[in-house]
């Protein structure tokens, strides 16, 4: 085993993508075999994270990352190799890049992404489908989690920076691309289910669950999104008919959602929550909500079952 190891490593050493792809893969196949792979993990940081390397072996060192414990020195190591990796010019190796951003340790995101702000707001323009793809689904999974809307909470500036991002994402439901626009869809009926999960579990007295400013927080990403969907629900609906049919349900949830939120009245209930200061001249028209709320009752059933 130690012979197989040092030849592992000697391969993760070398200029050669080609071997460090093989002793990446025989890593994972180690990792997957239960063996403790903390020393390769280490090589793979220092020589394949830190340093120019493959889309492919980049992606393979993080799925090596996820599956291993890192010291706090070693997650210093991937996020300065993350930083050069978000500028680089192969958008598959800042795709690579910005996948392990939901793997980054709580007490070093919220610096990573206020610091690489730019660089991760120029990801949603990329010409490149697989970087957007992989921007909207990676922070579609980060921004709801309960620890970034605790950072939110104690950071002004990465709150702005959050709504913002949560903004694009909402827009890259009506991306050309449709991998990127089913994974929009789903983060933001990702967002609204978090919420209504929270909600339900303060009103049932759980005391493990957001603090009010938390709480106001997601309401103002949650308005926000339900502002965006009502406005463009018809540019919405004929974007999720186009998609595969399997994804029918998760796509048509949000714009379900939206509907009914205006119709019923909730998203004044969550503006309230929210604290927003929004004007008469925010207020979203709900002309017509109550039809569209009457036709697809089996729809509205179906996306909450």
């Amino acid at each position: 085993m130690d012979i197989l190891f040092a030849q592992i490593q000697a391969d993760l050493r070398s200029n050669d993508a080609l071997r460090q792809t093989n002793a990446l893969l025989q890593a994972l196949q180690q990792c997957a075999a239960g063996r403790d792979v903390s020393l390769l993990a280490k090589s793979a940081v220092e020589e394949i994270v830190a340093s120019p390397a493959s889309a492919v072996c980049k992606k393979l060192a993080f799925g090596l990352i996820r599956a291993t414990r890192l010291t706090a020195d070693l997650w210093e190591i991937v996020c300065t190799g993350i930083r050069t990796d978000l500028d680089f010019p192969d958008p598959d190796v800042t795709a690579a890049a910005v996948s392990i951003l939901a793997s980054i340790p709580s007490y070093r995101l919220g610096k990573l992404i206020s610091d690489c702000n730019k660089e991760i707001s120029n990801c949603f323009d990329s010409p490149s489908d697989n970087l957007r793809l992989s921007i909207t689904e990676t922070l579609g999974c980060i921004l709801a989690r309960d620890d970034l809307v605790t950072l939110c909470e104690n950071n002004v500036n990465l709150l702005d920076r959050v709504s913002n991002w949560w903004t694009r994402i909402g827009q890259n439901m009506l991306d050309r691309a449709d991998s990127v626009s089913k994974v929009a869809f789903e983060s933001v009926g990702r967002l609204f289910k978090e919420f209504d999960s929270k909600r339900m579990s303060r009103l049932a007295g759980d005391k493990l669950v957001d603090s009010e400013n938390s709480l106001a927080i997601r309401s103002n990403w949650v308005s926000s999104m339900v502002d965006f969907a009502w406005k463009k629900r018809n540019a919405l609906m004929a974007r999720s008919l186009v998609l595969p049919v399997e994804s029918f349900k998760a796509t048509v949830f949000p714009i379900v959602y939206a509907v009914k939120a205006v119709a019923s009245g909730a998203v004044e209930v969550i503006r309230k929550l929210s604290r927003s200061s929004r004007g008469a001249n925010d207020v979203v028209d709900s002309g017509n909500a109550e039809r569209f709320v009457e036709f697809p009752m089996w729809l509205l059933i179906w996306c909450h079952s």
